[in-house]
């Protein structure tokens, strides 16, 4: 009998700021699927340095934004069948 092997799990963050409406809007529908969303504040990032002066200002104006594996898939909302697709599709790489 041979077993198939186990999915990956892709690395699902969302950038986001405090106060930021559409990124709760975001994490509410990206936490219905995702069990561990990584959730970065930009703004706390680039006060610590652990974010630069440029990627900062790379992603102000276009949050929310999720990432996953790394990547920008969605700004500003994402549709839940959306998420669907691009997590089974990051799972198969």
């Amino acid at each position: 009998m041979r077993l198939r092997p186990r999915a990956r799990r892709p690395r699902v963050e969302m950038l986001s700021r405090p106060g930021c409406h559409l990124c709760d809007v975001m994490l509410e529908t990206v936490a219905r699927q995702v069990p561990e969303v990584v959730v970065r504040d930009i703004d706390a990032e680039r006060r610590s340095g652990s974010m630069g002066e440029q990627e900062h200002d790379r992603w102000t104006t276009q949050l929310p934004v999720l990432l996953v594996d790394g990547e920008p898939v969605a700004r500003w909302q994402v549709d839940p069948a959306q998420l669907r697709d691009l997590l089974s599709s990051a799972r198969r790489r």
